[in-house]
Order: C-alpha cells, then structure tokens, then sequence
C-alpha cells in the first residue's frame, strides 16, 4: 500500500516546488525596471504660475503605452512613474528598445523653456537602493537624451533599474516691471543764514547684461546710474571684481572671464551699489539671471 502512494507523493512534491517557483518569479516578472521623475525650476517668473506636462510610458507589467498628464509650480517635484526600461546593460537584456519614455511641457504664455537637466542614479536591485539623483548625481549621456527645447519635448533611454529625474527650468519672455526710483522735484536753494542749502540729489542704479546666451566663460554686466561711489560684482555668490570709478565712459562695467561657471544654463550676476554719502541713498543689490549655451550645439540644445 505504501509503495503505490509513493508515484503521488512525488507527484505532490513537485506540483508544490512548481506553484513556489512560480510565486517567486511572478513578482519579478512584475518589478518595477526604472523610475522617472519632473522638477520644475521657475527663474524669475510669478511662484503661482502652473507648467503642464504629459509623460508618454510602457509599464513594466503591461508593456502597452500608457500617458500621464500633471502641472507643477515652481520648485515642485513630480510623482514617481514606474516604467518600462528601453536600453539594456550588461547581464540584463529585459528592456524594450520600443517602449517609450518622454516628457512634454506644454508651452506656458509668457514663459520660455530655457534648459533641461536630466541626472541620475543606477541601482543594482529592483528596489532600487541607490536612491533618487540628486543635484550632484551624475547628468545622463547624450546619446540617452534627447531634447527639443522649442517643442518642450525631452525622450529617454533608461537602463534596468536606473532612476532619473529630469528638470525643467523657464524663464519669463518680459521680466516683470520693477517700480523706478522717483525723482524729487527740484527745489530752488535755500539762503540760511550766509550758507546756501542745496536739494538732495538721491542715487539710483539699474543692471543690463547680454540678451542672449552666451558660449564663452565670459561674464557681463552693465550699472548705469547716478551718485554711484562703489560697485562690487559677484558671479554665483563669488566676489570677481570691485570698481570705484566707472570704467566705460559712465558706466560700470564686469567684463571678465570666469571660470567655474555652469556648462550649460543658468547663472546669477549680482551687483552691490553704494552711493555717494551726499545722496543720502541706502546700498542697492542687483540681480541678474544670464545663461551659457552648448559650446558646440548649432541650436539650444540639452548637453547631457
């Protein structure tokens, strides 16, 4: 009796060991292949503005294209999408080089997409444990990039288990009005006694600079104004450069090869304005965003 229970004994055990391999390769057949993320960076426009973006992805477990549609303010960041990997590496070769990862922001009035920057993190485990990219974390090749900033569209090769976040910065078409400084009217002098008081001519300053992106490591800066004594020039928070007389007939002028500047993108000039003591005019600090070109793109273009 026993030696006939034997054949579906054995049969049991292996129907069992079957259905666990199968319970453990069906979360795996499920995982999660790469994530993708969108931050958006509003330089100098309205904080309540809203960008819409659309998402076009193949999702792991489906492999069928799928969209998503969102709008993020600025210094917003996305939620995780979970998608379908379209570049292979090295002792993975799950990924689909159809299935489609891009993002779109739509054009928004008033605004201008000036740079995108897409970095990431590779892990080497489906949860991921490398953790999202950071401000430091490497920027993606550009041959697995490729970005239209005229149409806003940003198309993806992603690896097996990489997480890349990509940022969106715009700048406003016409900087918003900034109020002048008035102007007292002038006052005839005044005789006390035998010295003659004279009206207070109050100081003022403005800031130009390029009006388009520039290639070279070459930064300027132009302050245009009256009862100026001092103008000291810093270039993303780092003194350059301190002029006491105007150096271009009367105005003060930072033209000056700087290194360390982003390769591409956006960068802050600012500028610290005393004025004559007589003017009885406070310190004025002035700000400025210009942006560096791709060395070598024949148009804007995103360098990695």
């Amino acid at each position: 009796m026993q030696l006939g229970r034997r054949p579906a004994v054995r049969l049991i055990m292996v129907l069992v060991v079957a259905s666990a391999g199968l319970a453990l390769a069906a979360p795996a057949a499920l995982a999660w292949q790469a994530r993708v993320q969108a931050v958006k960076v509003n330089q100098g426009g309205n904080p309540s503005d809203l960008f819409p973006f659309h998402l076009a992805y193949a999702t792991a477990e489906q492999g069928a294209p799928q969209s998503a549609d969102f709008s993020l303010k600025g210094g917003q960041t996305s939620q995780v999408y979970e998608v379908r990997c379209n570049l292979a590496r090295a002792g993975y070769n799950e990924c689909d080089s159809n299935a489609p990862v891009q993002f779109t922001e739509h054009a928004t009035t008033g605004y201008s997409l000036t740079a995108v920057a897409c970095r990431y993190t590779q892990s080497s485990d489906s949860k991921f444990s490398a953790g999202p990219p950071g401000p430091n974390s490497p920027l993606k090749p550009t041959n697995e990039v490729g970005a239209d900033l005229a149409t806003g569209t940003v198309s993806l090769k992603i690896h097996y288990e990489e997480w890349v976040i990509c940022t969106f910065t715009n700048s406003p078409l016409v900087p918003p009005p900034v109020a002048p400084t008035p102007t007292p009217a002038p006052q005839a002098p005044t005789v006390l006694g035998e010295q003659i008081s004279s009206p207070v001519v109050h100081g003022r300053a403005s800031m130009t600079g390029a009006s388009v992106c520039r290639t070279s490591d070459v930064v300027v800066a132009r302050i245009s104004g009256r009862r100026i004594a001092s103008v000291t020039f810093f270039v993303q928070g780092r003194k350059v450069k301190t002029l006491h007389r105007p150096n271009r007939g009367r105005r003060w002028v930072l033209s000056q090869r700087v290194r360390g500047l982003p390769p591409h993108g956006p960068y802050t000039i600012t500028a610290r304005v005393t004025f004559a003591r007589s003017s009885r005019t406070r310190p004025r600090t002035l700000r400025m965003t210009q942006f560096r070109c791709a060395r070598a793109a024949a148009s804007p273009q995103f360098t990695g």
